[in-house]
């Protein structure tokens, strides 16, 4: 596979950018969910699983936002491109509530005009810099970023779990924001697609996924203390329910740096 991306990104309205080249046959690999939402551009035929189990048609031009797991089986000379937006921009979009559009791939034709996502399909395709991807999408959907980028009343504290790391609790976010709990609830399920709780979970699991991809020798204890886990059987429950299986069963041809270092570090001191 041939990534491309750029760690200097900067925009207005999308956080990153990435486009693959699949330059072979792909295995399935799994898909964790990280609290955002999407705009995606796919070539080719993809095969897409859902956490249940079932195929999922995958549209050309899609936006998704919050769900569970999926696995995606894409094969030689497809192309991939994606754009990752903050969370509640998938509202702003679909005007659904979001938590109707949990693992829903829905297709962008619904929400934008036809001819423009054409027009910018075509252009996209060939275009292998971030800079000229973001040029083109610029240039046919700019229009629309006021409307998406609309701020929510969960805004702000979807930014505020994401700069805490997910080390905060329900009663960390009543003192800072003038909520209840259950005023809480339903607007995250409205607006993020999911309860505050497991919006928490999710973030502080997926900074700990993120650093054991960037530092392979991390030791389990001091990983689980960093981030408040209470020990390695309450982390093996958060990674039995964002990505559906044990860390020992735990295997991803998209990203093998990732599970050898958890074979390593994880399954090999519950055998020791």
């Amino acid at each position: 596979m041939k990534f491309i991306s750029d760690p200097n990104f900067s925009h207005s309205l999308f956080k990153d950018v990435v486009r693959i080249d699949y330059q072979s046959d792909m295995p399935p690999y799994l898909i964790n969910d990280y609290g955002y939402t999407y705009l995606m551009f796919c070539y080719g035929d993809f095969e897409a699983v859902d956490h249940k189990g079932n195929l999922v048609p995958v549209p050309q031009k899609l936006v998704k936002g919050t769900g569970d797991y999926f696995s995606i089986t894409a094969h030689k000379d497809n192309i991939w491109i994606t754009l990752e937006m903050p969370n509640h921009v998938l509202y702003n979009i679909t005007g659904i509530p979001s938590n109707r559009s949990r693992n829903v791939l829905y297709d962008l034709e619904s929400y934008v005009d036809p001819t423009v996502l054409d027009s910018l399909y075509d252009a996209l395709r060939n275009k292998e810099s971030i800079s000229g991807i973001i040029e083109t999408v610029d240039e046919h959907l700019s229009h629309y970023y006021s409307k998406w980028g609309r701020p929510l009343k969960s805004t702000p504290i979807v930014e505020y779990i994401y700069q805490e790391k997910g080390l905060i609790t329900l009663a960390d976010l009543q003192v800072q924001f003038p909520y209840s709990e259950r005023t809480l609830e339903r607007m995250f399920n409205k607006e993020v697609g999911c309860s505050p709780y497991r919006f928490i979970c999710l973030v502080r699991f997926n900074y700990v996924i993120r650093e054991i991809e960037n530092n392979p020798e991390v030791l389990i204890s001091d990983l689980t203390a960093q981030y408040n886990y209470y020990d390695h059987s309450h982390f093996e429950k958060d990674f039995q329910k964002f990505l559906g299986q044990s860390v020992s069963n735990y295997k991803n041809e998209f990203n093998p740096l990732l599970t050898q270092a958890l074979a390593r570090k994880f399954v090999k001191a519950d055998d020791a």
